[in-house]
């Protein structure tokens, strides 16, 4: 099988030839370390572009350098664009001061020069008359629409499967709010508010989701953040009331163009993963070792969603040895390979602390162990 029929066939859950490999994403110093050259970026660049500021250049250019490292990997699938980096031609960052500044989202973010990265510490909506006045990114703007094709222009006829990272909601909301904490208290004392946010915010990545489609993207992959290790980070009643809904709405775009729906989520979900899975996902990442039991999901889910994982990113990537990584490869492909349905990713993202050999070893342990038809454990 080439690499997009490998990916597909896992995504239908049948047995590939082997099983296939992608990652959510790589930060920028292993897109670096695996093409030997710093990927046409200005000083300052990097780390704006990967959160959605600094020159609109530098982000498309930032983009097809990362997929280029991941066909270079090997791997069966790329992540292309993200709505973090998705910006108008006009658009700067405002600067609270030097190292923080606001995004086109409304969150406040922090850079880190040693970790060539941007976070989020703070957001910029705080009163409805500050939502009333902000302005979501419009995922058909024509500057948009045109990053987008520059991105999608050099991969046609690529085999390669292509992602478009999207959001539904809650995670856009809580960081232009400020905080889980100050989200939680709208919930109970602002629920008008909070409703009002969560429809503003859904409205703007569902237009982005369907502008991903109609860019040409092969899947897309809805990253909000559910959970910690311990479980939710709000109820199932307020996760079902505010964001199930928001899910729905990117699922519901998937389905009217073909497009499958992959759900990534750190953390222990098990207490809202029937609400997840009765959305209509095609799959879920990357049932966080740890939080979740790869083998259990897969007994309890895997006649109806693909799942993607789980190779630890903590301890093992970064800091294992070869053996580490092959032992833990074949791990996730005893626990979840066996009849399909199973793709190979690391437990969250391929960051910065990870070892780029040890990305070269997890995709030839891959390639050298997951070879269908599987032995049965």
């Amino acid at each position: 099988m080439n690499h997009r029929e490998r990916f597909y066939a896992a995504l239908e859950l049948k047995e590939p030839d082997l099983v296939p490999v992608t990652d959510l994403g790589l930060d920028q110093p292993i897109v670096e370390a695996v093409l030997k050259r710093t990927p046409g970026q200005k000083v300052g660049g990097p780390m704006l572009g990967l959160m959605g500021g600094g020159e609109w250049e530098s982000s498309i250019s930032f983009r097809l350098a990362m997929v280029e490292a991941c066909m270079r990997l090997d791997f069966d699938a790329a992540p292309v664009f993200s709505d973090y980096s998705l910006a108008k031609k006009s658009f700067k960052p405002k600067f609270i001061d030097e190292k923080r500044f606001i995004d086109q989202w409304g969150r406040v973010m922090q850079t880190s020069v040693e970790g060539k990265t941007t976070y989020f510490v703070g957001g910029t909506v705080n009163t409805p008359e500050d939502l009333e006045n902000f302005e979501p990114p419009d995922g058909f703007d024509p500057d948009i629409m045109e990053m987008m094709e520059k991105i999608m222009k050099p991969l046609k006829g690529q085999d390669i499967v292509t992602m478009g990272q999207c959001h539904s909601g809650w995670h856009m909301v809580f960081q232009a709010r400020g905080g889980i904490d100050k989200l939680s208290i709208d919930f109970y004392k602002n629920p008008d508010f909070a409703r009002k946010f969560f429809d503003k915010i859904s409205r703007a990545c569902v237009r982005i989701a369907e502008a991903m489609v109609e860019a040409g993207v092969d899947i897309l992959f809805v990253t909000d953040d559910y959970a910690d290790n311990h479980g939710p980070l709000i109820s199932p009643k307020i996760f079902r009331e505010y964001e199930l809904p928001c899910l729905k709405r990117i699922v519901d775009v998937g389905r009217k163009h073909g497009v499958p729906v992959l759900k990534h989520s750190d953390g222990n979900l098990y207490p809202i993963l029937d609400d997840i899975v009765g959305t209509g996902i095609s799959g879920l990442h990357p049932i966080e070792p740890g939080a979740m039991d790869l083998k259990d999901v897969k007994e309890k889910y895997g006649d109806r969603i693909c799942l993607l994982g789980n190779v630890d990113c903590r301890y093992v990537l970064p800091y294992g040895s070869e053996e580490d990584v092959r032992r833990d490869v074949r791990r996730c492909i005893d626990a979840a390979g066996e009849g399909g349905g199973f793709i190979l990713a690391s437990s969250n993202s391929l960051h910065s602390n990870v070892k780029v050999e040890n990305i070269y070893v997890m995709v030839d342990e891959a390639r050298r162990y997951g070879k269908y038809p599987m032995k049965k454990s």
